[in-house]
């Protein structure tokens, strides 16, 4: 991860970064990587200064989503100009974040030129993703959900329009 967040740091796309920590703990300010001998035992090798506490803090401490929503935004400014392939996207995320974190997935993929493809067993995140489906202009290429049955050669498409009503109308498109 440390080789990824060098290409981010100190180029526009760090906001980016910032942003995606932010939907976690809106406290964050920045982040920097620190040696192994500072944090031993420590999976990871990266800090976070908040605007309300002077010491810094382990990204680790923080939880299972921050550190997460790190590695999704720096895998989308990676794959620039092409795709992103993510299983379980909701894994450490509550379910309270999954609307701004598809939102910010949307807006960069836009902006970076990348088509993502996630999967998803969980309710909460593909209705959340109904909410950005609906302040979209229904397109082509836009959000979908493909639904895929044992046994089929053939994905169920479900276009923007429709992951909103079925979201509306409570029906399981999983």
């Amino acid at each position: 991860m440390l080789e990824l967040f060098e290409k981010v740091v100190l180029t526009p796309e760090e906001d980016l970064m910032l942003e995606a920590l932010r939907i976690i703990e809106p406290n964050i300010e920045r982040i920097a990587p620190v040696s192994s001998e500072e944090y031993p035992g420590s999976r990871n090798r990266f800090a976070v200064r908040l605007s309300d506490r002077d010491q810094r803090i382990p990204i680790g401490s923080m939880g299972d989503g921050t550190w997460r929503m790190l590695g999704l935004a720096l895998a989308l400014v990676d794959a620039r100009d092409g795709f992103l392939l993510v299983d379980e996207i909701d894994t450490g995320f509550h379910f309270s974040t999954m609307s701004n974190m598809w939102k910010l997935i949307w807006e960069s993929a836009k902006k970076l030129n990348v088509q993502v493809f996630a999967t998803t067993h969980n309710s909460d995140c593909w209705t959340s993703l109904a909410t950005i489906a609906n302040d979209e202009n229904p397109s082509e290429d836009g959000i979908t959900i493909h639904r895929i049955e044992k046994g089929k050669s053939q994905s169920i498409v479900f276009t923007e329009q429709q992951i909103v009503i079925a979201a509306e109308r409570e029906i399981e498109v999983r």
